[in-house]
């Protein structure tokens, strides 16, 4: 039985370019990446997005992707740095209004991260390097995935409720009795029993009058 080649096919073979913009889904620019040739001759290349790398290109952008380099760890040192005090910190604080079951009105993504990092600690960080699979729904603290290049981190996010919010949930359940049409104080339990009974007699009526019609 002849034996299966190993080889890999072209269409899975990678080339190298330089990126000449920069891309959330692909790189920054003047950083090397690898890339799919149908993706590079359709995309990449006509669009100006890129070039490939080969020796001429690599002579030709030599000094910018040095450069590039250099900024890129610069920005990891920083970003590790800011992680290292969000750490010391205990994370980041959203507060936000919740139901009484602790769920959410709005919804807190990513946006709603880089914000809470820009106002306290006055650094600008890229959404799509947090690694949030879906949004954030409930008061509670959860682990947040960061990646940069080589730096990956965790960033601890706790979402707390609103305060004020949360006395409007305690008030409501604190108040036992409701005044009734009568007068008379009675409980949201008795409330909900008589409108019940109320709905059955009205239904008993209402089949009454449609057998008295239709005999």
């Amino acid at each position: 039985m002849p034996q299966r080649s190993t080889k890999r096919k072209p269409g899975n073979k990678m080339i190298e370019v330089i990126l000449l913009v920069n891309d959330k889904h692909l790189g920054e620019r003047f950083e090397i990446i690898k890339v799919k040739p149908v993706f590079a001759r359709n995309i990449l290349l006509p669009k100006k997005m890129a070039v490939l790398a080969d020796s001429s290109s690599k002579n030709a952008y030599e000094q910018k992707m040095k450069a590039a380099e250099i900024e890129r760890a610069k920005k990891s040192q920083s970003l590790d740095e800011v992680f290292t005090k969000i750490h010391e910190d205990g994370g980041i604080t959203l507060i936000r209004k919740a139901n009484k079951d602790n769920t959410l009105y709005a919804k807190v993504d990513e946006n709603d991260i880089i914000e809470a990092i820009k106002e306290k600690y006055g650094i600008e960080i890229e959404s799509h390097f947090f690694k949030l699979k879906k949004k954030l729904t409930a008061v509670g603290t959860f682990a947040i995935p960061f990646m940069y290049k080589a730096l990956k981190k965790e960033l601890t996010v706790n979402i707390e409720a609103d305060p004020e919010e949360a006395k409007k949930h305690k008030k409501a359940d604190e108040k036992p009795e409701e005044l009734h049409e009568d007068g008379v104080k009675k409980t949201k339990e008795e409330i909900k029993a008589e409108k019940e009974a109320d709905r059955k007699v009205k239904k008993e009526e209402t089949l009454k009058r449609l057998k008295e019609k239709y005999k």
